[in-house]
């Protein structure tokens, strides 16, 4: 009995542990399983993400304020004009020559007009005759209004008489027009000064003959107004908005190096050149002693507001596509990080970065080497920078 108690509790014990052990081998199958698939995830997660593209930030470095902007010009006549012969003839006599102050109306030249006298001769020979023509009529209508009082002619034929004179008086009238247009033309042989100025060119000589009107005929006289004068600048687009009308600048030229001249803006195109870049501003300076010269180079310093500091960012940060110039931003973070094109108007080149006008804040996130293709919602990898 005893012996067979033993034999029954040894065989309870070796089921109990074999179903032990199976257990025990389930547990680490299971283990391993769910090992393995952890890895697998991991493993998956990680591909994925080296899949996505690996870009580098950095946010916009503000650079320093510019305090004025020095540009170069060309100072120009306010009032220039070439003046030219209005009628045929030779140059009688000049009597001013380059570098002479004239007052407007002051005769400059004169011309000689042989073909036009002879012409205007004419002209006021007929006027002779017509009018004799007239005095004629006039006579033969007041007798013959007289006879047809008596009935000597009839009313038909004074009628006629009178158309007569109607005739000559049309034709006087027509011969005096004559002489007044000629006599104009011949006043057009004296060139007068149109303003104010000095004479900068003088191309005849007395003797030369002149083809008014020919299409290439010179101009006798060059004539400009140098005080006030003008100075046109090109103003980088970046600074356009800084230069408003009524700013007072400091103009100086090679001549007078220690030398200041007030100028003011009195105007801009309001638009920007799409080939140069830059808006076209117009400067006055006075000059009433003539000191400055019409045509000569000059330098204008610019006063600029003080919030014309700039962003800046890496050139290399700078797209370009058909939509024109544009910078990739980041947004998110982790594997929710995705990409923001941000169109801009760029500024100065500083070499390895870029000042930028207009189009993104000090705070973006920008990609500084976009990979080719790079869309708005495209999901990346920040690999240094600012990761959130």
């Amino acid at each position: 009995m005893t012996g067979t108690n033993r034999h029954t509790s040894g065989t309870v014990m070796g089921k109990i542990a074999f179903i032990g052990l199976l257990l025990l081998a389930a547990i680490i199958v299971v283990t391993g399983i769910m090992s393995r698939q952890a890895n697998s995830e991991q493993v998956a997660e990680w591909t994925q993400a080296r899949l996505l593209p690996a870009v580098s930030v950095t946010q916009p470095v503000t650079g320093e304020a510019t305090q004025s902007l020095t540009l170069a010009g060309r100072l120009q006549a306010f009032k220039q004009a070439s003046i030219y012969a209005r009628v045929d003839g030779y140059v009688k006599e000049w009597h001013h020559d380059i570098g002479a102050l004239v007052t407007e109306g002051e005769v400059l030249a004169e011309l000689d007009t042989p073909e036009l006298d002879q012409q205007l001769i004419q002209a006021q020979a007929d006027v002779d005759r017509f009018s004799a023509d007239v005095a004629l009529a006039r006579s033969t209508l007041d007798r013959w209004k007289k006879l047809v009082a008596t009935n000597a002619v009839t009313a038909q034929e004074l009628e006629q008489r009178e158309n007569s004179y109607r005739a000559a008086q049309a034709q006087l009238a027509s011969a005096k027009a004559n002489v007044n247009r000629l006599q104009v033309q011949k006043d057009l042989a004296m060139i007068p000064a149109p303003f104010d100025g000095v004479v900068v060119a003088r191309n005849k000589d007395i003797g030369d003959l002149i083809n008014a009107g020919s299409d290439d005929s010179e101009p006798l006289f060059m004539l400009a107004s140098t005080h006030p004068l003008r100075l046109n600048v090109q103003v980088p687009q970046k600074f356009a908005r800084q230069i408003q009308k009524g700013t007072q600048a400091e103009v100086s030229v090679p001549e007078s190096p220690g030398s200041r001249y007030e100028a003011e803006v009195v105007r801009s195109n309001s638009a920007v050149d799409r080939h140069t870049g830059t808006m076209l501003v117009q400067l006055i300076l006075d000059n009433q002693d003539n000191s400055l010269l019409p045509g000569g180079y000059a330098s204008v310093n610019l006063p600029l507001s003080a919030n014309a500091a700039m962003l800046t960012v890496p050139v290399s940060a700078l797209i370009f596509n058909a939509n024109g110039l544009s910078v990739a931003t980041v947004s998110g973070a982790g594997d929710n990080t995705t990409v923001s094109l941000k169109a801009i108007e760029p500024g100065r080149d500083l070499g390895r970065d870029i000042e930028i006008a207009s189009g993104i804040d000090a705070t973006d996130r920008v990609i500084t080497n976009p990979p080719d293709g790079i869309e708005n919602g495209d999901v990346v990898r920040v690999v240094n920078g600012q990761q959130s």
